[in-house]
């Protein structure tokens, strides 16, 4: 069935070219960079601490799961010498100040997958994965989003984020009650002198229901522009696949080195073969459901 995720729909509009590589043709490195790396990792830490509150296992249990799994996963990521340790971040700063199971939060679902079907006739999806979705205190339920950042979102910049607003729009029109979101930053930038402020904040989300409206119906436009794009045949869709070629966006770009040896008329297909894999498409499996 097709689909298109907020993730495409930003590589898309970031670089068509990208996108292509991405999600075209489907490529990966073969080994990630270390932002990305730590930031996955990050993530199955809180996803294992988490999981465990959920399933009603107490604080001290699910810190201690949480632990073994960084244990893990210390061997496997390099930290850069001007990042913080994303994992003495966590269980030094992060864990001692939990912002949810410390102040009475319920968490309700943890990397809960969905999907909307927005096109009856074409069967068109937008498949999302919630970070966690908990009820605070005064009952009011909040979609969350964790983000391993080299610098915190400011409120104006968050305003312009559309991830949390989707989350937001799709989960109403799959009838779950959401009053509004957050980001919940831990930072990764190297610090003198680190503390739970520097390095940890959240950012509650309240957009207005123009703007949820608005960013949905902008994904839902971009998504079927990828779809007609998706049915055309390969060399058509190759040679639409603009460049950006923009310095910001090209510097961190994981198919700069294909990009520009094709740029300048030369064969990436060795450099396809031993450097780039296929990016395995995991199987979605949905559950509308929400614990109460």
């Amino acid at each position: 069935m097709p689909s298109v995720s907020h993730s495409e729909v930003d590589s898309y509009l970031l670089c068509r070219r990208k996108h292509h590589y991405g999600y075209t043709k489907s490529l990966q490195r073969v080994r990630e960079s270390a932002a990305l790396a730590m930031g996955s990792a990050g993530h199955k830490v809180l996803e294992v601490f988490y999981d465990n509150i959920l399933k009603g296992h107490s604080f001290a249990i699910a810190l201690e799961d949480a632990r073994a799994t960084a244990d893990e996963l210390r061997k496997q990521v390099e930290i850069p010498s001007n990042r913080a340790d994303i994992f003495d971040t966590l269980f030094e700063l992060y864990f001692p100040n939990e912002p949810l199971v410390n102040k009475g939060w319920t968490i309700l679902a943890v990397e809960k997958q969905f999907s909307l079907e927005y096109d009856e006739a074409k069967k068109l999806q937008y498949p999302f994965v919630v970070d966690i979705i908990a009820q605070s205190p005064e009952g009011k339920v909040v979609v969350i989003d964790h983000k391993f950042v080299y610098d915190f979102y400011t409120y104006e910049a968050s305003i312009m984020q559309p991830q949390i607003p989707k989350y937001i729009g799709a989960l109403r029109a799959l009838n779950h009650k959401v009053d509004y979101g957050a980001y919940n930053m831990i930072r990764t930038r190297k610090l003198k002198e680190p503390d739970a402020t520097s390095m940890i904040q959240w950012l509650d989300v309240k957009p207005e229901a123009q703007r949820v409206k608005q960013v949905f119906t902008e994904q839902i436009a971009v998504a079927n522009e990828i779809q007609e794009i998706k049915e055309l045949p390969e060399d058509v869709q190759d040679a639409r696949a603009y460049r950006v070629a923009n310095k910001m966006v090209c510097q961190s770009c994981s198919f700069l080195d294909i990009c520009r040896t094709e740029l300048s008329g030369g064969n990436s297909k060795l450099m396809i073969q031993t450097e780039y894999k296929i990016r395995e498409r995991k199987e979605f499996v949905v559950s509308e459901e929400v614990e109460n």
